[in-house]
């Protein structure tokens, strides 16, 4: 179960970071986005997958929560990466679909 509130945290940092990315940016968003968002993305991005890893060790202790984690991390990428590659418009509907996930995998966990 932990494992798909982690992978659900991860689509939601890479998500933020593809963000920040100027070449993710042209295809995502149909106005420029500012310098100060563009930060703003890749700060988030990168502060969530660093809370992820940190509770994840926490769950789980070192050894098998990195592990756990790595794995995570690689099937929220290719999650991410595909989302970019055929629909790009669309990443703000997959977060959707991933928050409500989420929202869903931690009222079932914490039951």
């Amino acid at each position: 179960m932990s494992a798909w509130i982690l992978w659900c945290i991860s689509v939601f940092a890479f998500s933020s970071l593809a963000c920040g990315m100027n070449k993710h940016q042209r295809d995502i968003f149909t106005a420029k986005v500012t310098e100060q968002k563009t930060r703003l993305f890749q700060i988030v991005g990168w502060v969530v997958l660093a809370v992820s890893a940190v509770l994840v060790l926490f769950w789980k202790g070192a050894s098998i929560g990195m592990t756990e984690w790595l794995g995570c991390l690689t099937f929220a990428a290719l999650a991410v990466g595909l989302t970019l590659t055929y629909f790009p418009k669309k990443l703000f509907q997959l977060n959707g679909v991933v928050a409500g996930l989420f929202v869903i995998l931690l009222i079932v966990f914490l039951i």
